[in-house]
């Protein structure tokens, strides 16, 4: 058997992780997890052959080439990148700690790498990765979509509760029911992924509702459940799948769950389905209160009307409303900026969630910020914790705007303050600003996701380090 390790720097459970986990584990290999912020965290668990990979999305690309370069330093393994970042950005397989990386879709791409290590054959010609060898890079097509996501096993939750019990103590467990998103957003690498996969499979798929109903159960079972999260990109898209997945629900299961919709997919005979069946909070984008810049500039093609009907109903079925929005967007005034505030203020959402926008290169709002000289800095800069803490987008009033994100759940959530935020906003950003700010995210994340204080508190203290540390940024990489 292949011995795999997954490193990561969060403690978090990825649902993509345990996925390929059980995949590789009922083909007969090895499977483990690592998490460390430091080199030092990982290598002294490591054994010489084994394959060590990292799925990552960008901004932590800088810490998984640091990682990668000292491993390679230490041992003999094969490193293999997969996920979000080598997917769109292939070019990091010329990275030196780069052996191997992954592009789209990884289970029968990772196995067929295992079995070949395994038996030592050659691994050069496998689909979906490429992989670097005496300096020549063979770059190998896609393999066709998985048509049958029931054909996956169930997430393998042991690789992380075995060694982790902090995250097997949660009461709050990830599912996910289906893969694809039909949308296209120009912030998104949606757009790019599907043409990727043109012609190479159904891009948009669920599993049968039997299916994720039998994984909740088992699950509920061997660990138990109080909050079930759909991480889905768009869980209420599908009607004639939900409304079958909703009634089997409510007589199998019934626990509280959250889940992601769009405004527009969002209809009364569902919303009532939805909260007859548990659904205790919804999450949409905004992203802007201003129409233009939201369909003509973000390319959502939803209009205010819509988003505020759909709050309604959910206020009318008792189903809090989680909203996500973005600052810095190519072209945005501070005017813009506070009407994402009102239109959050006058639905009335209950969790609101705020992000600067990052302009990730070979996105349409990347090539628009470039074209029209809205670009301050490149990839090379973005880090992880870099939508939460300022913009590579160039904007009229900076200080302002990077206040006001920080300040920018407090007049949601209490408007009555709005004038007064208005007016702390003028002065220089601060790290008394920036502390409120923690308070309230913390909150509202915690809350908004069905989550217990004390659990979140324990993932923040974990995760600080890793998400502020600066050491890892691209002048290191």
């Amino acid at each position: 058997m292949a011995s795999i390790v997954f490193v990561q720097r969060l403690w978090y459970e990825y649902p993509g992780t345990a996925i390929l986990s059980s995949f590789l584990k009922n083909n007969g290999h090895k499977v483990r997890v690592l998490i460390g912020e430091s080199s030092k965290d990982i290598i002294g668990k490591l054994s010489q052959g084994d394959v060590v990979a990292f799925s990552i999305m960008t901004g932590m690309h800088h810490w998984a080439l640091n990682v990668a370069n000292d491993i390679k330093s230490s041992l003999k393994s094969l490193t293999v990148f997969g996920g979000a970042h080598p997917t769109y950005f292939p070019d990091i397989i010329q990275e030196r700690g780069v052996d191997v990386i992954c592009r789209g879709e990884g289970e029968h791409a990772l196995l067929e790498l295992a079995d070949a290590v395994d038996s030592n054959r050659d691994i050069t010609g496998i689909k979906n990765l490429w992989v670097k060898r005496d300096g020549v890079v063979y770059k190998n097509p896609l393999r066709p979509l998985i048509e049958n996501l029931d054909s996956l096993p169930f997430q393998d939750r042991e690789i992380y509760y075995h060694d982790y019990p902090f995250l097997k103590n949660n009461s709050h467990k990830i599912f996910i029911a289906g893969r694809g998103c039909p949308f296209e957003c120009t912030f998104c690498f949606n757009e790019q992924l599907k043409d990727m996969y043109k012609n190479n499979g159904r891009f948009v798929r669920f599993r049968s509702p039997p299916d994720v109903i039998e994984e909740i159960k088992e699950v509920r079972d061997r660990y138990g459940i109080e909050t079930v999260f759909f991480h889905d990109d768009i869980f209420v898209l599908n009607h004639k799948w939900l409304r079958e997945f909703l009634n089997r629900y409510r007589e199998d299961v019934s626990i509280p769950f959250y889940c992601a919709a769009r405004a527009d997919t969002l209809r009364e005979d569902t919303v009532k389905l939805l909260s007859q069946g548990g659904c205790k909070c919804i999450s949409f984008a905004i992203e802007s209160g201003n129409e233009e810049i939201r369909n003509e500039v973000l390319g959502k093609r939803i209009t205010n009307q819509q988003i505020i009907e759909s709050a309604r109903l959910l206020k009318k079925y008792g189903i809090k409303l989680t909203t996500f929005n973005m600052l810095g967007i190519p072209g945005e005034t501070i005017k813009d900026a506070f009407e994402t505030v009102n239109l959050n203020i006058k639905i009335g959402t209950d969790y609101p969630r705020c992000s600067f926008l990052t302009p990730y290169p070979g996105t349409k709002i990347a090539e628009y910020a470039a074209q029209y000289g809205y670009m301050e800095s490149t990839i090379n800069t973005i880090v992880a914790s870099s939508q939460q803490s300022d913009s590579i987008i160039k904007m009229a009033d900076r200080n302002r705007m990077i206040n006001l994100h920080l300040f920018f759940q407090t007049a949601i959530l209490f408007p009555i303050f709005l004038p007064f935020i208005k007016y702390l906003i003028k002065f220089p950003p601060n790290i008394i600003f920036r502390i409120w700010w923690s308070l309230v995210y913390f909150f509202v994340f915690t809350v908004g996701e069905g989550r217990k204080i004390k659990e979140m508190f324990i993932f923040a203290l974990k995760s600080f380090h890793s998400l502020s540390r600066k050491g890892f940024s691209a002048a290191n990489s």
